[in-house]
């Protein structure tokens, strides 16, 4: 039986990728959240925007308009601030996708590391075998003689 001297790193490896699928998978939720409330935000504004072009089309008072006009503002810069945390967000994805990339590598540099300790592990039984195969038959050769 072939025990890997170093399964025990591999385990953690392999407990640290899956943590980082998670910590991506979240990562990626909130950055749609995140899109989302950006382009509700976005076309929040737009309506106001021809809801206030209509009303001036008819005739409103000035008060109407500036109110208007003053809410459209405010919505203005919470798209601006909307994108900044969409572009936070986008960057953490970006981070845990390269942490998770970095992780996968070094999990696979110790999965081939047991692969050839077990490859190297079974060439020596089949050699030992052999062995032992050969000193039977040449332990009958010699009975018969």
């Amino acid at each position: 039986m072939y025990l890997f001297k170093l399964q025990s790193l591999l385990n953690h490896r392999q407990h640290q990728e899956e943590l980082l699928q998670k910590q991506l998978a979240d990562a990626r939720r909130k950055l749609t959240l995140e899109q989302d409330r950006l382009h509700r935000k976005e076309r929040q504004k737009q309506e106001h925007v021809h809801t206030l072009h209509q009303k001036q089309a008819v005739g409103c008072t000035v008060t109407d308009s500036l109110l208007y006009v003053n809410y459209i503002q405010q919505l203005s810069r919470d798209i601006e601030q909307q994108r900044q945390r969409v572009q936070q967000a986008e960057k953490k994805v970006r981070r845990k996708r390269r942490e998770l990339i970095e992780a996968v590598k070094k999990r696979k540099t110790l999965e081939k590391l047991k692969e050839k300790g077990q490859q190297a592990y079974l060439e020596k039984q089949m050699h030992n075998e052999r062995k032992f195969m050969d000193e039977i038959a040449s332990t009958r050769h010699a009975r018969r003689m």
